[in-house]
């Protein structure tokens, strides 16, 4: 009789570092990475190209069938042999809508759109305005809309509907309405994930985060003792709720606590990224 030994896959600060210091961070075929995919000379028809292969790569090839390869430059690319393949990989793209691709230390994360239009204006994309009346409102119907939005993008990607546990990323102590517990809540029920939220402790404070530097929330995140208990079974997956992506460190970090706990897969799955990478590094 042979042990399978369970080795849970780990997140240090300086993988998180490691990350943020790479460009770009984030693919979005309706803004950012638009001209997918894209004509080419012969002998091909086209290409597509993408900067990174975290979970854009993996939700491509679980829905259209198709491979990509390393580039020789930066990403994954696929070299399009025909005009089929070409619709095929336009529809797939257009299929992602304002869906946020994230280059984090998850199994794969995602968030539904940005939160602004642009940067001057000021203006809220739709999800956006739902997510800032939510929170500032606690606005019943808007935050059924938003767990509806989430479980739609739950039953449509690669992973996350397999997933069995729902989970947000836990407030902090003392903090009253919380909205990502309660788009977890209506996720749970909508889906019939568990939702574990519940499980998670933190022993101290661990404050305002907002406007510290990348490497000084990670620690105060370590100095708040952020505890998952009971353990998952060993080889969970689970889909970590939040409502807005910033810097992305409580959530990777929040996620190496589950990991810790039993988790094989952690799913990042954020209502909206703000629009600006630089916004609460």
């Amino acid at each position: 009789m042979h042990l399978v030994l369970f080795s849970p896959k780990v997140i240090l600060k300086s993988d998180v570092e490691a990350l943020w210091a790479i460009q770009p961070r984030r693919i979005c075929f309706a803004s950012t990475h638009r001209d997918q995919p894209k004509r080419s000379a012969p002998p091909h028809v086209g290409k597509f190209e993408v900067p990174f292969d975290n979970t854009v790569g993996r939700q491509f090839e679980a829905d259209t069938g198709l491979t990509l390869r390393p580039s020789k430059f930066q990403g994954v690319w696929r070299p399009i042999q025909s005009e089929d393949e070409f619709v095929a990989i336009q529809n797939w793209t257009a299929r992602q809508g304002t869906r946020v691709f994230i280059r984090d230390c998850l199994d794969m994360s995602v968030a539904l759109d940005v939160n602004l239009v642009d940067n001057q204006s000021g203006q809220y994309t739709e999800l956006g305005a739902l997510e800032a009346r939510a929170k500032a409102r606690q606005d019943d119907a808007a935050v059924q809309e938003l767990a509806q939005a989430c479980y739609r993008a739950i039953c449509n990607l690669s992973g996350y509907r397999d997933a069995r546990y729902v989970a947000s990323v836990p407030a902090r102590l003392g903090k009253g309405y919380d909205l990502p517990a309660a788009i977890a809540d209506r996720v749970s029920a909508l889906s019939g994930l568990e939702n574990v939220t519940n499980r998670f402790t933190f022993a101290h404070d661990k404050g305002a985060l907002k406007g510290l530097p990348l490497d000084q929330k990670w620690d105060a995140l370590e100095k708040a003792g952020l505890t998952f208990s009971p353990n998952l079974p060993r080889g969970a997956s689970i889909i970590l709720i939040d409502d807005k992506y910033q810097s992305g460190v409580t959530m990777q970090f929040v996620a190496s606590r589950l990991y810790l706990a039993g988790a094989s897969e952690v799913l990042g799955l954020c209502v909206v990224k703000t629009l600006r990478d630089t916004d609460n590094q």
